[in-house]
């Protein structure tokens, strides 16, 4: 008897999750609802997208297409930078062509290409984000709000969604987000901060990946706890295309940090600024 009541109570609480979380992807969906929330705040800050790139001519015009919507659309004054590194596929033409400034660098390394675009942007809000990422009025205008209504905080990040639209992968991303996530797990696909937090922070020059992760325990020892903020509800739609690459398993315990990605953020426990020297 307890058993079934344990199934019939974990069946509930199952759907009641799934339910949840296709509620979470048609508000991130109604673009034209939060573009008119945005269109209302009268003195928008200006916003600084930095994209790092290598090879990304199959994603990268789906994300510079949400964000000039945002732009062009909802009125938000933007600028967004592609940093490169030497793309075979016409990567830079692409984001020329869709009115981004390319700044094209020789040294490899997600980090390094993070930490000059942070240092070519002229916003007052810089957004880090991925080539393979929809960018949403809803996470735009969640960002701008909680700066406004909360001057403390200077870093801020959302849950995300991915496409194309899977089930298993969405509930994964959905539960983890709600359940597991903390405010410094700073995932690439958004990374906002308030220009004044580049005196004491930016992306390692150093790491060849996992700059984003490092980006967010750094902030939480650096700012505390206080100044970082997280949205689990308001998401960016992510291409899938790295959890099938890694696999359910790894992915999940990547994230929930029992296993090491590799390579390793040697820097997380830094309290020191990164720049781009040493």
């Amino acid at each position: 008897m307890n058993s079934k009541l344990n199934y019939a109570i974990a069946m509930l609480r199952t759907i009641a999750s799934l339910r949840q979380m296709f509620e979470r992807i048609a508000y991130n969906l109604n673009f034209k609802y939060h573009c008119r929330k945005l269109r209302e705040i009268g003195d928008k800050p200006f916003i600084s997208f930095v994209v790092p790139t290598r090879n990304e001519a199959g994603y990268l015009p789906k994300l510079l297409m949400s964000i000039n919507y945002i732009a062009q659309v909802c009125g938000v004054p933007i600028e967004t930078i592609v940093v490169d590194y030497r793309s075979e596929d016409g990567t830079p033409d692409i984001a020329k062509k869709m009115s981004a400034k390319v700044v094209e660098i020789d040294k490899p390394g997600v980090g390094y290409a993070s930490c000059v675009g942070v240092l070519s942007t002229r916003g007052d809000i810089i957004i880090r984000t991925d080539a393979d990422v929809i960018m949403t009025p809803s996470a735009i205008y969640e960002t701008i709000k909680i700066f406004n209504d909360n001057p403390k905080k200077l870093v801020t990040t959302v849950g995300h969604i991915y496409y194309p639209l899977d089930l298993t992968t969405n509930l994964i991303a959905y539960l983890y987000d709600r359940y597991i996530r903390k405010p410094h797990n700073t995932t690439g696909y958004f990374i906002a901060f308030k220009k004044e937090a580049t005196s004491k922070l930016n992306f390692d020059p150093r790491l060849k990946a996992n700059d984003d992760w490092d980006f967010g325990f750094r902030a939480l020892k650096i700012l505390g706890s206080s100044r970082l903020h997280y949205n689990y509800y308001v998401a960016t739609f992510v291409s899938s295309r790295l959890i099938k690459k890694k696999g359910y398993l790894k992915y999940l315990l990547e994230n929930l940090g029992i296993v090491k990605a590799i390579p390793k953020p040697y820097s997380q426990l830094s309290n020191l600024p990164h720049t781009l020297s040493g």
